[in-house]
């Protein structure tokens, strides 16, 4: 488990497009879903502990959750520790979506058009997914690609009092 910081931003796609979506599904909505539309893949934060990634994934493509955490009342991180690399962890090509959910069974999950990522609760306050890194050259980097909008709110939730 990493307990870096890294507050510097990741990769920027400027073609990418931030819209407000409608609840999902009943679970967990802290708020409405974000979602991030880019040319390949579209991204969408729909709670403070779920998030997901939609597209077509290539030999090399990855998709990991970061996550932020407080345990006994000290804050930790998560960087690159959950999540998949397609051709390593999954077979690839792969069509379908990325499923990221904070919860008690870590591991990953392929079913045929989506893989779930467990991503274990790190912390006995409370974990909270703070970004997404699907772009290589973030991974090689350490560092995320999405930021979740809502990510100082998450943990300003969990947080010590």
């Amino acid at each position: 488990m990493s307990h870096d910081t890294n507050d510097g931003p990741g990769s920027v796609d400027d073609s990418s497009h931030e819209t407000r979506s409608p609840t999902v599904d009943g679970r967990d909505n802290d708020d409405e879903p974000t979602t991030i539309e880019r040319a390949d893949r579209t991204i969408t934060f729909h709670s403070c502990s779920r998030a997901t990634v939609t597209g077509d994934f290539e030999d090399g493509d990855i998709a990991y959750a970061n996550t932020g955490f407080y345990d006994d009342g000290l804050f930790g991180d998560t960087i690159l520790e959950d999540g998949v690399a397609f051709g390593d962890d999954v077979d690839a090509p792969f069509s379908g979506t990325v499923v990221f959910e904070i919860g008690d069974e870590p591991g990953v999950t392929v079913e045929s058009d989506r893989v779930v990522v467990g991503v274990p609760d790190y912390g006995s306050d409370g974990t909270a997914i703070t970004s997404l890194t699907t772009q290589r050259a973030d991974y090689r980097m350490g560092a995320p690609t999405h930021e979740h909008p809502r990510a100082s709110e998450c943990l300003e939730a969990i947080g010590p009092e």
